[in-house]
Formats: structure tokens, C-alpha cells, sequence
């Protein structure tokens, strides 16, 4: 199964934002629960994120996001399903808005090469970020996963096109299917 990392940059980020956050996400239909925290930069196993959760005590308040991409460009090999070329940020605005930023990273030809054409050695990586609701981080993050290109034909990677990013900057994806969840256990995160 595919694991995204995700880190709380902000003291504000509570447990009970974390569970919002990981039960949400799961509500489009063909999602599941793809989070993993990332409490410390000392960490070196990373669990599906399950509750109940003890109390967050974050070793990354404050940190940049240049911090964030190489922890998580760095990840130990040994940790096959975890991507290292995507993450998510739950920090002083998610505790606002009930929205995350997903950064997620590409290689895209410079401009001397002919569109269509790739040439491996000229390949330049660059990360992308967007602001996502809860409720489409994990499929946004699968999307990417699976059909990057297809998102940036869909969608695109400036996040300027006119009716999906709103006036808040928040990507804004058409209606998902949801799903209900039929059993939840007794923290309330589903079963």
C-alpha cells in the first residue's frame, strides 16, 4: 500500500485535528488511509496513522519546507511503500480552514528541449505545492501518485487555471463521490 508522510508544523495541530484530518481524507470513494506522522527528524519507522494518538509533540514546529522535502527525499530505502516525493503539511491555517498543503515532486524538461522529447541527463526536479481540503488530500496524493501528467492536464501544476483554485487559494476539485463509513470503532476513526 502507498504511505504519504505527514508532518504538523504548528503547536495548535491537536489530535483531534489529526483524526478530522485522516478520517476525511478517507471519505472519496477508492481512497483509504494512506498517512503516516512524522513526529520527530530522529524517526526511523513510520506506522499507518491509527488512532487512538497520544498527544502530538512535534520535533517539526516551525520547520521550513526545504526541512520537510529533504526529510522526506531522504526516507530510509528499507521503507518501500513510503513516497519520497510527496508529503503533507497540517499547520497554523489547517486548524482554520480544515485545509493541508501537498507538495509533491516532478521532473520536467527545460525549455531548450522540444516538447515531447525527454532526454534523462537534462531532467530538472522541482517541487509543486497545493492547498487541499481534507477531504481530497488522499485523493489528490493517490492521483499524483498514479497519473501525474494526468493531473497537470487536468488540473495543472501553476494552480492558476480559472474555477480550480479558489479565492483562497484552495484547489477546488469537482464533486467526489463519497462514501460512508459503516463502522466506526470506539474513537471514532473507522473500523
Amino acid at each position: 500500500m502507498t504511505t504519504v508522510v505527514f508532518f504538523c508544523t504548528s503547536k495548535d495541530v491537536t489530535v483531534e485535528l489529526i483524526k478530522e484530518f485522516v478520517v476525511e481524507s478517507q471519505r472519496p470513494e477508492g481512497t483509504t488511509n494512506i498517512w503516516t506522522l512524522v513526529r520527530d527528524p530522529s524517526q526511523t519507522e513510520f506506522e499507518e496513522c491509527v488512532g487512538p494518538l497520544d498527544p502530538i509533540e512535534s520535533g517539526f514546529l516551525n520547520s521550513s519546507i526545504d526541512d520537510l522535502r529533504a526529510f522526506t527525499e531522504n526516507v530510509p530505502e528499507e521503507e518501500a511503500n513510503l513516497l519520497n516525493d510527496s508529503f503533507v503539511v497540517l499547520d497554523e491555517r489547517s486548524t482554520r480552514d480544515k485545509t493541508c498543503a501537498l507538495h509533491h515532486s516532478v521532473y520536467e524538461m527545460p525549455a531548450d528541449v522540444p516538447d515531447g522529447e525527454w532526454i534523462d541527463e537534462k531532467a530538472i526536479k522541482s517541487w509543486k505545492e497545493w492547498r487541499v481540503p481534507f477531504s481530497s488530500s488522499a485523493y489528490v496524493a493517490l492521483y499524483l501518485e498514479r497519473h501525474p501528467w494526468g493531473f497537470v492536464e487536468k488540473w495543472g501544476f501553476t494552480a492558476k487555471k480559472d474555477n480550480v483554485i479558489d479565492g483562497e487559494g484552495v484547489l477546488q476539485l469537482p464533486s467526489l463521490p463519497m462514501k460512508e463509513f459503516e463502522m466506526l470503532d470506539d474513537d471514532g476513526w473507522p473500523a
